[in-house]
This record gives C-alpha cells, structure tokens and sequence, in this order.
C-alpha cells in the first residue's frame, strides 16, 4: 500500500511540474527567469545600504545563495497551506492519507529547485568562483533544506485546514524569513547578541553553508546544519502527527 501512495505522489508531482510549465508562454524558462528577476530587484534594492555600498559582482553571486534557496523554502510553504484544500474534490471521492498532498508539493518544487541549482552554480563559476568550489559539500546543504521544506510542509497543510486564521500569518513568516536569513547582508557584520537572534530562523545556517561551498571555497561546517535539520525532523513530525489525527476530520471542515 505504502508503495501505491509513493507513486501516487510521483504521478501527482510530475503532474504538477508539468501543468505549471504549460500554464504560461515562457513554459519551464520561467522557473529560471524569477529568481534572476528577483536578484536583479534586490540588487538595486540593496546594492548600498544594508551592506554599506558593497557593489559589484560578488554581491550578485552573495544575493543568488540567499534568494535561491529562499525562494525554494517559501514556494514550499505558500504551496503546502492549499496543500489539502485544494484537492478536497478527491477526498470527498475517495479516502487518500492527507500526507500524500504536501509531500508532492514538495516533491514539484523540489524539481524546480534541481532546474534552478545549476543556474546557481553556473554564475558562481562564470562571474568569480574560488579556486576550490566543494561542490560535493553541498549535497548535506540540499538534503537538510528538503527536510526543514517537508517539516514546515507537513506542519503548514496540517494546521490551516483547521485554524484558517493561521493562513494570514504565512505573509508575514516568509517575510520574517526573508529579511532575518542573511540574504541582504552578512550575519557575521552583526554585533553577537543579534547574531544569536538571527540564527533561530533555520534558513540562515543553510544560507550560510551554501555560500561557504560556492563562495568561499571552503568545507561546510555540518555542524551549522544541526539547528535546521532539528528543527525541520520536530515540525516534520507534529505535521505527521497531527495528519494522522485529523486524518478523517479534514473532508469535514473544507
């Protein structure tokens, strides 16, 4: 059985992958052109300012690590709130475990992500790579923001169905997300105590990682990947948990 709802999250995915490159004229491109567009909007955003008028290509390729991998994450999130709304047609069908749903969105963007990654690393090697890129270090970086994505995934689709007032915080998480991971400016710039403040948010560590492989040409410090990691197994399995519980009452309140 377990087998039959694996696929069925394959098929679903894939689906999914498919029906949002069809949906516009650009197709698949559009998947690379938006973070370009978005790096380019935060470079003239923040080019002076935040990183006292650091300009030039290196704070492209510094933008890039941050907003990739954050966009990543925040498409996961936004995705995963309709996660099981949007499929209540199916479940007033037949009976499908509710995990099944946040985990092909996952597993859609998770594709997407693999389409972007070599756009990422391509840049780094043609504006200004280091002299030893560890590109193999990035795997651990990869496979830790996949499991924060299905926590915060799994904890997401299984709380809005029943609070839909939660919906109205998700703005305002993906924006806390945003602006406290380190994307615009260096965490290690900041006085120590703010440093403290801004490594709760899981994605800063991860950031971090990526641009310590792609950037800086030196070996990720795993033990950076231990707070996300933690904190993307905890909300993985209240998100499970709570699935399982409401498993039969989800149908109800949609």
């Amino acid at each position: 059985m377990f087998k039959h709802y694996l696929s069925i999250i394959w098929v679903r995915g894939l689906g999914a992958l498919k029906a949002d490159s069809e949906d516009t004229y650009l197709g698949t491109f559009w998947w690379v052109l938006e973070p370009l567009l978005l790096t380019a909007v935060f470079y003239l955003a923040f080019s002076t300012g935040l990183r006292g008028g650091d300009k030039g290509t290196s704070f492209v390729l510094f933008l890039m690590c941050g907003l990739f991998p954050f966009k990543w994450t925040a498409s996961t999130i936004n995705n995963s709130a309709s996660a099981i709304s949007n499929n209540k047609g199916i479940l007033s069908q037949f009976y499908l475990p509710k995990w099944i749903f946040p985990t092909a969105t996952n597993l859609t963007l998770t594709l997407r992500f693999f389409i972007v990654l070599p756009l990422l690393a391509f840049s780094v090697l043609l504006i200004g790579a280091p002299e030893d890129i560890h590109w193999l270090d990035i795997a651990p970086v990869v496979a830790t923001q996949l499991i924060l994505n299905l926590g915060l995934s799994y904890a997401t689709a299984a709380v809005i169905p029943i609070i839909p007032d939660f919906s109205n915080i998700i703005p305002i998480s993906i924006t806390c997300l945003l602006f406290t991971g380190g994307i615009f400016f260096d965490i290690q710039e900041r006085p120590e105590n703010i440093q403290q403040i801004l490594y709760l948010n899981p994605l800063t560590g991860i950031i971090e990682c990526y641009r310590t492989s792609l950037l800086l040409g030196r070996e990720t410090n795993l033990s950076a990947l231990t707070y996300p990691f933690a904190f993307g197994l905890s909300l993985a399995a209240f998100g499970l948990i709570t699935l399982k519980y409401f498993d039969r009452f989800y149908p109800r309140v949609m």
